[in-house]
């Protein structure tokens, strides 16, 4: 049975421990989302924030949500978002981490061991998990898009949807690559260095 990595350690409770890991996961993500930036939709930032919450909790997970996506909505090379459409950003970053946070508590991903055989499982779940929550991520900010210029809630998400739809089919597709190599990978050296650590 997999034990999470912050309740493997009193240290890994403490508070200065936290934000290192949220200074440390914010960087890792915000130099990947700048080495992608010419690829427009790809990035490996989605799969670090919900890395960061399955291995060390919510807290951890939302504090690199909010501090990647604020720093990236402001230093971006396509350009600066409003501080309207950054809540919704933040907010919709947000997502990876409640969905790391909740798989690491599911039951059938306990069962799971880091055994090799167990890999294929471990990519299917991450994999679909990275899917639905990008899924919701592309709803909420495309919605987000045109929330203050449409006549209503509902104009806002169809015009939102249909024309952001290339670009969030790009988004969901590469997270759904990312989520299934990059989250098992990660996760399964992470527990693999910790209990040679031991």
């Amino acid at each position: 049975m997999l034990s999470t990595l912050r309740g493997s350690s009193p240290v890994l409770a403490r508070a200065s421990t936290k934000a290192s890991l949220v200074a440390v996961f914010t960087g890792v993500s915000l130099g990947t989302n700048y080495a992608l930036a010419a690829v427009p939709n790809v990035k490996v930032m989605d799969a670090i924030v919900f890395i960061a919450a399955f291995l060390f909790g919510l807290d951890v997970g939302l504090g690199v949500a909010f501090f990647s996506r604020l720093v990236y909505g402001y230093v971006n090379p396509w350009g600066q978002a409003g501080i309207d459409l950054l809540i919704f950003l933040i907010i919709g970053e947000s997502f990876y981490a409640l969905a790391g946070s909740l798989l690491r508590r599911g039951s059938f991903v306990k069962r799971l061991t880091i055994e090799r055989e167990t890999y294929a499982r471990w990519s299917m779940i991450f994999g679909v998990t990275g899917l639905i929550s990008t899924f919701a991520y592309d709803v909420l900010t495309n919605f987000a898009s045109y929330v203050f210029t449409t006549t209503s809630l509902f104009n806002a998400l169809i015009i939102g949807m249909a024309t952001g739809a290339p670009l969030a089919i790009i988004h969901e597709v590469s997270n759904l690559v990312f989520f299934g190599t990059v989250a098992p990978v990660t996760i399964i050296s992470a527990k693999r260095f910790l209990v040679i650590s031991r």
